[in-house]
């Protein structure tokens, strides 16, 4: 993990602005002395537009005259060495009740913790630790669809792979030997993309997510910034949810005019949903207009006025 870079500036106040460029994210963080701080995030397509992104906000700041300056140390930092479970146990419990995290029966060094599961919104958290405790993989199971049974087939899938996360690629779509439950594909993400332990930045950079998926909700060759589009945008797969249909991956570029959707030149993640809007739109579109859908598995389907299609066939094509 990078670090961040720290710049301020004394004006009325003391201001502060700090960057972090890790792979195709940069986060930001500003504030001042007399104010609550704020952050954002910004994904670009790739890692060296990452950079060039981070290198132009920095000359902007020096720019308005902000100047370098040490960072305060990053909690990472001070528990780099303490075990994954230890450092969110001390850390929920100055803001919530103490999470109780029980080992699973017939599984090494992979934890439970049951987080208000009586709720309609409650979860099952598990935590498969690597590295004597210092890393782990994590996923949680929405109450209402966690069965021990299915999540018993897929911890013996993950337990033989907890270091794929974390062997440098963002992330991995592996097919599943056997069915668990309805699923029949695992998705391994690293740290930086999955960001499971978001909340918790002391080890944020330690703990990688993974989850079954169906086949079509991930591309075979998705890079990562769509991924990180299909798990974490308007359009995210509901992954919590074991007893979901399948959320096949939807990828639109389009140029339909009149409609209600600013023209897209290059494929971007959209809704099921969307498709109908735009599909809807398109016979009374001016003859220039297109629509193309992409599927998971790369296949094109280019759509005029004078050539569409039903919705129905449009579905079949993005889960077949």
């Amino acid at each position: 993990m990078t670090r961040w870079q720290r710049f301020e500036r004394q004006e009325a106040t003391l201001e502060y602005w700090e960057i972090r460029q890790e792979g195709i994210r940069c986060f930001l963080r500003w504030g001042s002395d007399r104010s609550p701080g704020k952050t954002s995030t910004t994904i670009l397509d790739d890692a060296e537009q990452a950079r060039r992104h981070a290198a132009r906000k920095i000359n902007d700041r020096l720019r308005k005259g902000f100047t370098e300056v040490e960072p305060p140390r990053d909690p990472a930092e001070a528990e780099a060495g303490a075990p994954v479970l230890d450092v969110i146990t001390r850390a929920a419990g100055t803001y919530a009740p103490v999470p109780e995290f029980l080992p699973v029966d017939g599984f090494d060094q992979v934890f439970r913790c049951a987080r208000t599961p009586d709720h309609p919104m409650g979860f099952f958290e598990y935590y498969v630790l690597r590295e004597q405790g210092r890393s782990a993989v994590r996923f949680a199971v929405r109450a209402g669809s966690h069965q021990d049974a299915v999540v018993a087939g897929f911890l013996e899938f993950l337990c033989a792979r907890r270091d794929l996360a974390f062997d440098g690629r963002s992330h991995h779509k592996v097919a599943l030997p056997h069915p668990v439950g309805s699923f029949d594909h695992a998705l391994f993400c690293s740290p930086a993309l999955g960001r499971p332990c978001a909340a918790y930045p002391a080890v944020a950079a330690r703990v990688a997510a993974a989850f079954p998926v169906f086949n079509c909700e991930i591309g075979d060759e998705d890079p990562e910034v769509l991924v990180d589009a299909r798990i974490h945008g308007h359009a995210s797969l509901p992954y919590n949810d074991w007893g979901r249909s399948p959320f096949p991956a939807v990828d639109l570029r389009f140029d339909i005019q009149p409609s209600l959707y600013r023209p897209s030149p290059k494929f971007k993640v959209f809704r099921p949903a969307d498709v109908q809007k735009l599909m809807d739109a398109l016979p009374t579109a001016s003859p220039q207009s297109w629509l193309e859908v992409r599927s998971f598995r790369g296949q094109i389907r280019r759509l005029q006025p004078d050539t569409t299609m039903p919705f129905a066939d449009v579905l079949s094509i993005l889960t077949s």
